[in-house]
């Protein structure tokens, strides 16, 4: 039986996915100049790590550390750790790398905090601009946590015109939030349920999500996800972003991972996959993510970590 205080932070994040519904601004970006077909709407711009990326849609409900800040702040309070993490992140889709950092922390608090930044760099095409994120998690009991993140983005997309003019169109600008809830019924298992960037900043490259997740952990070797994503804000009816993967963890160092996303209104279906190693030291992480659709966009993330105990 869930206690008083969590039942009331339970109502709270139920409350904030309410105001999500009731704020939802009806409207269809195919009439937007960025998304003359919903299908090639742009993509929206996730906080991603390397782990998230190789598992489809991430596998949230899996997450901890720096794939916590980016995907469920609820699981900040795991591991009792102290993560310095460096990635550098590439998409021929934006024509340009993105090089960032992130620092978690729930090793020296019962509170769980992380904060990261990441910078997008372009040439005379591409993206350009940052995405910076921050996220705190409350623990009411190893069973259940709370968190809450926010975030800041400033993003635009650089074009040369068959005159030879540069042109600058903003894709995403402003500061939005999430929230998650984290219970673990049992020690394999775990279910989120978030509500993504539900202050609304009218662009689909930061759109309103509702959904959940599962994960279920095998005798600490493989991991099963799938995550259900709801997008309430892009278009004029509700879109789906459904995806999962696994992790098969060789000899407790080196995580092999498999996942596949499919966007149900961009048609749009996505293979990923990649590996990495991990010791009481240092970890890093590279994966590949490709659509299968549309732009057949190719997308390639590495990061290196750093324990500090």
């Amino acid at each position: 039986m869930l206690s008083p205080r969590t039942r009331a932070f339970a109502t709270l994040f139920t409350t904030l996915c309410a105001a999500a519904i009731a704020t939802r601004v009806n409207r269809a970006y195919a009439d937007d100049p960025l998304c003359p077909v919903a299908r090639t709407c742009g993509v929206p711009l996730h906080s991603d790590t390397a782990r998230g990326i190789a598992l489809g849609t991430g596998v949230r409900a899996s997450s901890m550390s720096t794939s916590a800040l980016a995907y469920n702040p609820a699981a900040l309070v795991l591991g009792k750790l102290y993560h310095l993490e460096g990635v550098v992140d590439y998409s021929s889709s934006y024509s340009g790398a993105a090089l960032g950092a992130a620092v978690v922390d729930s090793a020296t608090s019962r509170i769980g905090a992380g904060i990261a930044f990441r910078g997008f760099l372009s040439g005379d095409v591409g993206v350009a601009g940052i995405d910076g994120r921050a996220g705190l998690a409350f623990p009411f009991s190893e069973q259940v946590s709370i968190g809450l993140g926010g975030r800041y983005l400033s993003l635009d997309a650089d074009n040369v015109t068959a005159a030879g003019r540069s042109t600058e169109t903003r894709l995403v600008k402003g500061f939005t939030m999430d929230a998650s809830l984290r219970i673990a019924p049992i020690p394999a298992l775990a279910i989120e349920a978030m509500a993504v960037n539900f202050i609304d900043l009218d662009s689909p490259y930061a759109p309103v999500y509702l959904g959940g997740s599962v994960a279920y952990t095998a005798a600490s070797i493989a991991t099963f996800g799938l995550d259900t994503l709801v997008d309430i804000s892009t278009f004029d009816t509700a879109g789906v972003l459904i995806g999962g993967g696994v992790e098969f963890l060789i000899a407790q160092v080196a995580p092999i991972r498999l996942g596949y996303s499919f966007d149900t209104k961009r048609e749009l279906h996505t293979l990923s996959g990649g590996a990495g190693y991990t010791d009481r030291a240092v970890g890093f992480d590279i994966s590949i993510q490709q659509q299968l659709s549309n732009d057949k966009d190719t997308r390639v993330m590495g990061s290196v970590r750093y324990y500090v105990h």
